[in-house]
């Protein structure tokens, strides 16, 4: 124990002193802190649909004080047909424009290219328009609110035609419908999201952090650093203070980030408007059952990824190396994947059982399929008794790679060796 805990506490030191580790998590954090305290001191209502125009500027000067001083944008329009005999429909619906009639095409397209317009609308009929903009992009809502004008207004024309109340054929039209939605089973539609950002995580990290692992021990080894570990303390000792080094130091470096988002965000909640309420909101079932199956099947991963590093001697090996177990993780990741679509399939449910697969898979039937309790707890052991397993089989592995230096070792001949020095 005294051993392991040498090594917990070097890996862990060189992991909190790594500028890597240290500008990811302050950059990360900072980003977000950063990000998610805009909305105080910025009017983003503009950009981000949703938020309420509560920044300290706009609590002490008046909005309309505002809107006069900016210029205003200017937008063309063609009506041959006389649709809008007064511009000041469009004026009120568009704040701060000012509209201009030209009768040509080409007049329109020359003010749009040269900038002395935003965009220009070309109309037919109450019914049908064309749109100039010369650089479209996301975030242009002048269709539609042009869209709702010419709508309004034909709906109008035809109450005037057949002699009807505008008002009345207004209320019948857009009268509101109320609804509501019990869900007896999973919420797919808010878990989709909440998973499908989890499962990324989780992929990232097993694959940067189980890649910095085996360099690690290919590092030591191919400095003859090994021989002196080997001999001052167990194999154990070694891989499990390595691995769970890692492991401490990936939870605690998303521990600081996810803490940074969550206490700004509620610190600039009303500034948000609580647009952002259901992205922080994750169940609590699924935060344990990540929390359960991801933190084991990362270790699960980055027990495999240590035995793997001290298979080779050079650091430039190790792709060679960690290739098969890299690529069986791409295919795990596809898989879950598909299984966001379709999480209920056989596929899905085979692979819940499977440990490589188990610590996705099993998140996803939880979020989005039906699974019994039974079920969860079956495949939990399966895993955890899978990653005690392979922490067994990669000590022996890592002491007998380590010792070995030259061309690298295939992971059946190791096994084989293996074999040989027990009956030994």
């Amino acid at each position: 124990m005294k051993q392991f805990l040498a090594v917990l506490s070097f890996e862990l030191t060189n992991y909190f002193k790594s500028k890597g580790y240290l500008i990811t998590t302050i950059l990360v954090s900072a980003l977000l802190i950063i990000g998610l305290s805009i909305p105080s001191f910025f009017d983003m209502s503009n950009i981000i649909p949703g938020l309420s125009n509560n920044s300290n500027i706009s609590d002490t000067i008046d909005t309309n004080d505002i809107s006069e001083k900016e210029d205003k944008e200017t937008f063309i329009i063609i009506d041959n047909e006389n649709i809008f005999e007064d511009l000041s429909i469009l004026e009120l619906s568009f704040p701060n424009s000012s509209w201009n009639k030209v009768d040509t095409t080409e007049e329109c397209e020359n003010l749009i290219k040269n900038g002395d317009a935003k965009a220009g609308f070309i109309v037919y009929s109450l019914s049908k328009y064309t749109y100039l903009v010369n650089n479209s992009n996301f975030a242009d809502h002048n269709q539609m609110v042009f869209e709702n004008i010419l709508t309004t207004l034909n709906q109008k024309s035809y109450a005037d035609t057949n002699n009807l109340n505008f008002d009345e054929l207004q209320s019948i039209i857009n009268s509101p419908v109320e609804s509501d939605v019990t869900v007896l089973g999973e919420d797919k539609a808010s878990n989709f999201f909440y998973v499908y950002i989890l499962i990324f995580a989780l992929y990232m990290l097993i694959l940067l952090y189980g890649q910095l692992i085996a360099v690690s021990v290919t590092s030591e080894k191919s400095n003859r650093a090994i021989e002196v570990l080997i001999t001052s303390a167990s194999s154990n000792s070694l891989i499990f203070g390595k691995v769970l080094a890692a492991s401490i130091s990936i939870f605690i470096q998303v521990g600081i980030i996810l803490t940074s988002g969550l206490v700004t965000y509620s610190i600039n909640r009303n500034a948000w408007n609580g647009l952002l309420d259901s992205v922080f909101n994750i169940p609590s079932n699924l935060l344990i059952t990540f929390a359960l199956f991801g933190g084991i099947g990362f270790l699960f991963y980055a027990f495999i990824f240590g035995a793997l590093g001290a298979l080779v001697s050079k650091t430039e090996e190790i792709s060679s190396s960690i290739g098969p177990i890299t690529m069986i993780f791409v295919v795990v990741f596809f898989i879950s994947m598909f299984g966001l679509s379709n999480s209920d399939s056989p596929l899905i449910k085979i692979a819940s059982f499977i440990p490589f697969s188990s610590c996705m898979t099993m998140l996803i039937r939880v979020a989005m399929g039906t699974v019994a309790n039974i079920e969860i707890i079956i495949s939990f052991i399966i895993l955890a008794i899978s990653t005690i397993l392979i922490a067994l089989g990669a000590a022996k592995i890592y002491r007998l790679g380590t010792l070995m230096y030259g061309n690298p070792i295939k992971l059946t001949n190791a096994l084989k060796l293996m074999k040989k020095n027990k009956k030994v």
